[in-house]
């Protein structure tokens, strides 16, 4: 074989090799990718660069953030973060929910809080009803207050068929008993975030085909030991990702969280029910894809 031959041979496979490495590098990278389904971007901890803390997050690997829309004014803030991400960048890395949270559940106004949900709600980037719940722990609402604004809520949801994103502390009964009356019609694909509550409690909500969003809690030594005790009993194919950024800090030196941190997350997640970073990432990212109807 002459010698051109050769070495055009040789070139011909140097370039095939390059080329199968790149899509294998690009095949792992995206199976180490994440969706953080739980993040206050528009916190005052945030505010001043929160265009960082989003880019922050997309060069560790967590390349979707859905953030959480706690008021009706903090719902359009959301919004608008997730729309002025896209029309700088042209990509669709940010996505909201809209809701009133049981601490707000006293601002809601039955005039106008609906229809101004309603209407948040038919923007491309809103992907799910909610912050909405119930929590007994506190009571910056009354509990009276805060069924009647979670009610509201359920039969929004309902009526357009989207997804609940669900608080809950110290009122599992209540809020189960309040999903049990809906009764417009069937509900929505349901998801219990950042899950503090009892292995019993999770698996009812389990039992009832929802999903439940961990936070970096269960990366803590002893405040997340009965959360790592109970994941394993768990189905991969139930459980999400998040931050709840800035809050549920829990890396050596900082008190808060930001969305990079769901990376670790998904690691202590992996570590916990004995499977490989990669496939919790996949499995945890295509939950998150199949309840809030986003692009992988």
């Amino acid at each position: 074989m002459p010698l051109l031959t050769l070495q055009f041979f040789f070139k011909l496979l140097i370039h095939q090799y390059i080329v199968v490495e790149c899509v294998a590098l690009q095949s792992a990278v995206s199976m180490n990718e994440v969706v953080d389904i739980g993040v206050n971007l528009t916190h005052r901890a945030f505010r001043k660069h929160w265009r960082n803390v989003v880019q922050r997050a997309i060069d560790a690997g967590v390349t979707k953030l859905v953030l959480t829309g706690t008021s009706i004014q903090g719902s359009e803030e959301c919004l608008g973060l997730c729309q002025t991400w896209f029309e700088e960048t042209g990509a669709k890395n940010l996505y909201a929910t809209v809701g009133v949270h049981p601490h707000d559940a006293k601002t809601w106004n039955d005039e106008q809080s609906y229809a101004q949900m309603k209407k948040m709600l038919s923007h491309p980037l809103a992907v799910a009803v909610g912050e909405c719940g119930l929590d007994f722990n506190r009571n910056f609402s009354t509990p009276e207050d805060q069924i009647h604004a979670f009610r509201e809520q359920v039969k929004l949801a309902v009526e357009l068929n989207m997804p609940l994103f669900l608080h809950e502390r110290e009122a599992h009964n209540e809020l189960v008993k309040v999903l049990d009356e809906a009764g417009a019609g069937p509900l929505p694909p349901i998801v219990v975030h950042c899950f503090t509550g009892t292995k019993v409690e999770a698996m009812e909500y389990i039992q009832r085909g929802y999903y439940i969003g961990f936070t970096g809690t269960i990366c803590k030594k002893e405040r997340g030991a009965p959360l790592r005790e109970m994941l394993p009993s768990i189905p991969l194919e139930r459980i999400m990702v998040e931050t709840d950024a800035p809050f549920m800090g829990f890396k050596k030196g900082r008190k808060s969280s930001e969305p990079a941190d769901c990376i670790e997350v998904a690691r202590k997640l992996a570590e916990t029910v004995d499977m490989t970073f990669s496939t919790v990432c996949e499995k945890t990212t295509t939950n998150a894809v199949d309840l809030f109807q986003i692009k992988a």
